[in-house]
């Protein structure tokens, strides 16, 4: 059959594995300027070795004073080696160039471990189907379903990781992009979201994440690294050297991380398997609605527990922006659209202090007047058809029966909910934008990596300045198979391979529904087959 020619599976595979390849190749020299643009920040690019540990090498040369004393120097001062337009580079940045090259580094290894992730999986399935022929088939998903959506996905991030490499270039001269300044930004805000997981003990310490720019604000989950990328919007370069309100979004985006790669810290179970335990117990049963939101819910919930009402405001602003097409439908994964505001304040109620006393009650009530006085209807007292349900249910009704999931959610976010106050710009204010305001203005951390304050002060150690640029966090295509589903390699059905293919720690999410995405939350939605942990059978 000459649209199933396993031989034109074959070289559309190695097609991606050549572009994977070329990709890091040519980022060699890339990677090498920007350490000459390390060294050369100090005047020592000149020196032997330069381009392959520049910190090392800085460290050395600096007899006289440490890195850091050194960039507090005026640039009339500096050493005549230093070029032009780098003489007056700060702390600041010089943290952003050293991060900017770590994340080229991060998205090299990334493309690399891809490939080979993709090469353990495709080489399984053309065996299995095509040459041993020993594999089960579903009925209604042939072979050609399988080797279409391996090579459909890894095309798709070879794509994402080549934007995120390309956008971080610099100029001749060592000057940063403003593109690149946007996604510093970004990855900063990102990486310190990052760090209250790993902090909390949710993820590994290795994790990344990497933003780049893009027509809207996704997450791309990929299950061959502990990894994250998530597209920026273009519009984000209009901040300059500010945050936009665009990167609220971000908690919420790496609330999908979570889900799917999380692991919960007393249960050491992952939080999608502790979730849908904890669902059970509550009497949410597979196969209830409130299942197919409980992804969204989490995702919100983290959200809302790092970066407070700002959040329910840009999703406000998101809607308006952005009027989706299924504004009063349930599209059998996100919450519907006209009332998912109400749900993220009920969930910002639960936000309380020591005494009990709700953090947030002032904003909550402005922001839910805001919502029904901007759709000119009060959705807590309309009827929405949801799937899974015979009857349309109210808005109120609802709320009210998402009180028992938003409670497992919180329970399992204990870790990290506020029991304090964080954001008061809106304190003696009835104006929502300050909640924007104060976010726009909040100062990021440029001190945030251990060795290269260590290297600044004069403290690193050879080993520590190498093992600085060398980082491991690959996951192989069987390791990664053996977290989602139980059962044998050889005994999984095509259907239920689609589903570990497309979802499962392998998808684009975002904060609204597109109408047509695959059911990724509990395996319990249509296209769910098979049997995974934490899922059903069908």
């Amino acid at each position: 059959m000459l649209m199933d020619n396993p031989q034109d599976w074959q070289d559309r595979m190695d097609s991606l594995k050549i572009a994977a390849a070329e990709t890091a190749e040519l980022m060699l020299p890339v990677l090498e300027s920007h350490a000459i643009n390390i060294a050369s920040v100090f005047g020592v690019q000149d020196v032997p070795d330069a381009d392959d540990n520049p910190f090392k090498v800085a460290q050395t040369k600096l007899v006289d004073q440490t890195p850091g004393a050194f960039l507090e120097l005026a640039a009339e001062n500096r050493p005549d080696a230093v070029p032009e337009a780098l003489r007056e580079f700060d702390k600041r940045d010089f943290y952003q160039l050293v991060k900017e090259t770590l994340q080229l580094i991060y998205a090299v290894d990334l493309l690399l471990a891809l490939a080979k992730f993709a090469d353990e999986g495709f080489t399984f399935f053309k065996e299995g189907y095509y040459t041993k022929k020993n594999l089960p088939v579903s009925p209604d998903v042939p072979p050609r379903t399988i080797m279409r959506t391996l090579v459909n996905q890894v095309s798709f991030d070879v794509s994402v990781i080549q934007h995120a490499i390309n956008q971080r270039r610099r100029q001749e001269d060592g000057q940063a992009m403003l593109q690149g300044c946007t996604l510093a930004m970004s990855d900063t805000l990102a990486n310190w979201v990052m760090s209250v997981a790993v902090e909390a003990g949710y993820i590994p310490e290795n994790t990344r994440v990497i933003t780049y720019l893009a027509k809207s604000i996704r997450a791309r989950l990929v299950p061959y690294s502990h990894a994250l990328l998530i597209s920026i919007p273009y519009s984000a370069l209009h901040a300059g050297n500010q945050l936009s309100r665009i990167n609220l979004a971000i908690p919420h985006e790496i609330g999908h991380h979570l889900y799917w790669n999380g692991v919960h810290t007393e249960s050491k179970s992952s939080m999608r398997d502790h979730l849908l335990k904890k669902a059970d117990e509550a009497g949410i049963k597979t196969g209830d609605w409130r299942l197919n939101w409980l992804e969204e819910i989490f995702a919100d919930a983290h959200a809302l527990a790092l970066f407070g009402p700002a959040v329910v405001l840009d999703f406000q602003d998101m809607l308006d922006d952005d009027m989706s097409d299924h504004f009063r439908e349930d599209t059998d994964k996100h919450p519907i659209p006209e009332i998912r505001p109400f749900i993220q304040t009920n969930i910002l109620r639960r936000f309380t202090d020591e005494t009990g006393l709700v953090l947030y009650d002032s904003e909550c009530k402005k922001l839910d007047d805001n919502w029904s006085g901007w759709i000119k209807t009060h959705p807590l007292k309309a009827s929405y058809p949801l799937i899974g349900q015979s009857q349309p249910m109210l808005g109120q009704a609802i709320l009210d029966d998402l009180a028992p999931l938003i409670t497992v959610v919180l329970d399992t976010l204990s870790d990290i909910l506020p029991d304090e106050k964080y954001y008061t710009g809106m304190d003696g204010s009835n104006d929502l934008s300050a909640l924007f305001t104060e976010f726009q203005s909040s100062e990021l951390p440029d001190d945030d990596l251990e060795l290269v304050n260590l290297f600044l002060a004069g403290d690193s150690t050879d080993e520590q300045t190498e093992a600085f640029l060398e980082r491991d966090s690959e996951i192989s295509f069987w390791e990664h198979v053996a977290t989602v589903t139980s059962k044998k390699k050889e005994e999984i059905k095509t259907a239920e391979w689609m589903q570990l293919l497309r979802s499962h720690g392998w998808s684009s999410e975002g904060p609204m529904g597109d109408g047509g995405a695959t059911t990724t939350g509990t395996g319990t939605g249509s296209g769910s087959n098979g049997t995974t942990k934490g899922g059903s059978s069908t």
